[in-house]
């Protein structure tokens, strides 16, 4: 059964009406509010996609360089060590919805700058502007992820907070199959540009999907509100300092930094293992970009499903082994369709990874931080620069197979080393 009801205590005419309460993995979809977020999710994954597959096969087309090709990735990811923190304080102190609606806008100027700049430069883009306009993007993203995660458990509660976090993750991966499909065609057929302007469509669609979303805010996050600069600064920097202070929350944030750095990285040399090593063009690595978003998005259904699971901590340790070997494997295959398979669990194991963490953190943490614990992740994950830039430099002096294999192989490490050491993980 979906769901359950109960009655108040009462009879006759004064009685309340019956509460249904909503139960399974799709419970936090009968919240009409949920749905508004859920469906800008769908939108923003949609042209999250598209994006980040055209900037890098057009950084990889203009240059020839797979280092500068990473180095895209590398720019998108390092404003999270800065603005990750400030963005989770934005998302505790102030209207989380007007938040993701200004991000929102945010986006939509950068899609349409991309949009002008190849239009413009009649096929010689500049290729310093692409990066600062991907580095703006990184800073958007921090403030976009911790206001959406942490509004989430607003609408739905704490005690649909992890299905809910699931379901948010799932509407980001939905349509990512579709966007990189549709990305590499277009590309190959009428040139980057009108994916770029398709994207910044899907941002302002999401955008007018998230100004309906109502929840209501904790009354402690409203006070905070109420803080002038100092306390500002004190709820920004303060924020990762109480975070580290919570152990579980810290081997969380730790493990995110370590997964980034050698894991969530592999896609910076995506245009090049399409290029290089397998051959098939940018429609090709549409398809490859597809097929890791279709596993992702069974990552993310597979976490929706588990989401009461209670032993979290070997759940994402077993992730971290079969991450691992799937980008070794996935350097070593010089096979088309071997190489779609091997992508799609290593994408389904990037989606669970990144779900499972979201949950765990949100419950870990107290109602007032919840803004500022995404903020402490998006920081942590900021270090993926450090990965994207390590990659480019091994592709470019040996070969991407080298370095997704050194990536893969030190993934099987981390997990190894975790398992044995950290009880507190195994615990959680």
């Amino acid at each position: 059964m979906n769901s359950t009801t109960s009655s108040a205590p009462g009879s006759g005419s004064g009685a309340r009406a019956p509460l249904r309460v909503h139960t399974g993995p799709l419970r936090s979809l009968h919240n009409p509010a949920f749905r508004w977020l859920w469906t800008s999710g769908l939108l923003f994954g949609f042209g999250n996609w598209m994006q980040r597959l055209t900037i890098g096969w057009l950084v990889l087309d203009q240059t020839g360089s797979v280092f500068l090709t990473a180095l895209s990735f590398a720019v998108r990811s390092a404003p999270n060590v800065v603005f990750g923190p400030i963005g989770g304080a934005v998302a505790d102190r102030y209207s989380r919805r007007n938040v993701m609606i200004a991000t929102a806008a945010m986006k939509v100027a950068i899609a349409i700058g991309l949009w002008l700049l190849v239009v413009q430069g009649d096929g010689n883009v500049i290729i310093w502007v692409v990066m600062a306009l991907v580095g703006l993007a990184g800073v958007t993203a921090a403030f976009e992820l911790p206001a959406s995660q942490a509004l989430a458990v607003d609408v739905v509660g704490r005690r649909d907070a992890a299905n809910g976090i699931a379901l948010l993750s799932v509407a980001m991966r939905a349509v990512g199959a579709a966007g990189a499909i549709t990305g590499g065609l277009l590309i190959e057929t009428l040139g980057p540009g009108i994916v770029f302007f398709i994207g910044g469509v899907a941002f302002a669609i999401g955008g007018l999907a998230v100004s309906r979303v109502v929840a209501d805010r904790p009354s402690a996050v409203l006070r905070r509100s109420a803080q002038g600069f100092r306390g500002f600064l004190g709820d920004t920097f303060g924020g990762i300092k109480t975070l580290l202070g919570i152990p579980i929350v810290a081997t969380l944030l730790m493990l995110a930094m370590a997964v980034e750095i050698l894991g969530f990285t592999f896609q910076s040399v995506m245009p090049s293992v399409a290029d290089d090593l397998l051959g098939v063009g940018a429609a090709g690595l549409g398809t490859l970009t597809a097929m890791a978003s279709i596993g992702g998005l069974a990552g993310s259904v597979l976490i929706t499903a588990m989401s009461d699971f209670r032993r979290k901590g070997y759940l994402a340790l077993g992730i971290i082994f079969v991450y691992g070997a799937g980008l070794v494997l996935l350097g070593n295959s010089g096979i088309f369709p071997l190489s779609l398979l091997v992508i799609t669990f290593v994408g389904m194991t990037a989606a669970s990874f990144d779900a499972l963490q979201w949950t765990m953190l949100q419950a870990n943490v107290p109602d007032d931080m919840r803004g500022r614990a995404m903020g402490g992740w998006i920081f942590a994950i900021g270090f993926g620069w450090v990965g994207s830039l390590e990659l480019g430099i091994i592709a470019q002096v040996f070969s991407v197979t080298w370095a997704l294999s050194v990536n893969g192989i030190g993934l099987l490490i981390l997990g190894a080393a975790a398992l044995a050491f950290s009880g507190r993980l195994r615990r959680a």
